[in-house]
């Protein structure tokens, strides 16, 4: 039996992007998995698939609490002795490495859901998070990329092709349509306006452009379409984006949900869903998009090329040209055949490549491997 636990700074995230592989990861007999997030906000609707331990962890950089969490994983990591910790996101990485290092962990693998640093990010900011995840990899035994685009750069930080893999990214299908057949009755009030129905499901920070999505119903509206959209989400600009909501006098069609436990209902209802982001690693709410047969018009980034096949399986658009976005927006609104084709070669596609249960198998012979043997643990631990 291995004992494996995976990271992830945020609770939201342990039951969102990291679900279905927790609960095809624990169908394993030969693997204990848990998940270390902080705590569940209160009220919270739904609870991990697998054993949860409660750490306390900032989402940016804060110094003294950064600390803090780390002695506090040191000390789960000791107590628990896992043969394999196995982090995700830039922080829950950087932080992990550090305490499972110091800790002994036999096994330290990090997963890039889309590297931190970025062409056209503020160069300060892009030499100091590359640094910072250069120190990270110093303490990892292997990471694995969500893109293929991103394992170059990896095997840099690694100083090591071997010690770099591309994992992939899928979803578990027939969970997420059983998901949305139970949420669409809560999914359908979100709308609040009237005509036809847009969808951006995203954290709200920089890095997801959510006002360029508010300038594509704009122009719509402008154009002349009834259009009613929701954006789903939580994140640091909250504020400010209900702000130029305002401004903008979009507030009667486009309702921001602020972070929602319905969201495969959300995308069910769509007629299409969009993403501005200028980069993901393999964009979720796309991948569940295409699962349910909804057309997707996203951003020509890292990430959503290797999802999006562009007029196959949905379009892409340049980044930071909402009138491009709109106008496919439009097309597909005025042409329902061709939202039904390309629907339904976005599900085929990601039953074909992007499917969860293939992703868990193969993390798990990965484990097998890198365990090293029962001997090899008692060895380590004694």
């Amino acid at each position: 039996m291995i004992k494996l636990a995976h990271v992830v700074t945020s609770y939201q995230s342990v039951v969102t992007i990291l679900d279905a592989k927790l609960r095809h990861l624990d169908a394993y007999p030969d693997l204990q998995v848990c998940v270390i997030s902080s705590a569940d906000p209160e009220g919270a609707s739904k609870t991990p698939a697998v054993r949860h331990i409660p750490v306390e962890m900032a989402r940016s950089i804060r110094g003294w609490q950064d600390l803090k969490s780390i002695w506090r994983l040191y000390r789960v990591f000791r107590r628990e002795r896992f043969d394999i910790v196995h982090s995700h996101t830039a922080k829950a990485g950087f932080i992990t490495a550090l305490a499972a290092r110091l800790a002994g962990v036999p096994c330290i693998v990090h997963t890039y859901h889309g590297l931190p640093y970025f062409d056209g990010q503020c160069r300060l900011t892009y030499t100091i998070y590359r640094l910072l995840e250069k120190l990270a990899c110093l303490g990892r035994h292997h990471v694995f990329t969500q893109n293929r685009r991103d394992q170059g750069e990896c095997v840099k930080l690694m100083a090591s092709r071997r010690k770099v893999s591309w994992e992939g990214n899928g979803v578990d299908i027939d969970a997420v349509r059983q998901s949305a057949q139970a949420q669409r009755d809560r999914a359908r009030a979100a709308f609040t306006g009237r005509g036809a129905k847009l969808v951006l499901l995203s954290r709200l920070e920089p890095v997801k452009r959510v006002p360029d999505f508010f300038s594509v119903v704009e122009i719509l509206c402008r154009s002349g379409l009834e259009v009613t959209a929701v954006v789903a989400g939580g994140g640091p600009l909250a504020d400010s984006l209900g702000r130029l909501l305002q401004e903008k006098n979009l507030q009667d069609k486009i309702h921001l949900t602020g972070f929602c436990d319905y969201p495969h209902g959300l995308l069910a209802a769509a007629d299409v869903v969009c993403l501005c982001s200028e980069k993901e690693g393999i964009p979720r709410a796309v991948m569940e998009a295409m699962a349910l047969a909804r057309p997707v018009v996203a951003t020509d980034v890292l990430g959503s090329q290797e999802l999006v096949l562009d007029g196959q399986t949905g379009f892409l658009t340049p980044l930071g040209d909402p009138a491009a976005m709109a106008r496919r927006v439009r097309q597909l609104l005025e042409d329902p055949p061709l939202r039904e084709r390309l629907g339904r070669a976005g599900r085929r596609r990601i039953a074909e490549s992007f499917d969860e249960t293939r992703i868990a198998g193969a993390l798990r012979r990965f484990y097998l491997t890198a365990a090293g043997g029962p001997e090899r643990r008692r060895r380590f631990w004694s």
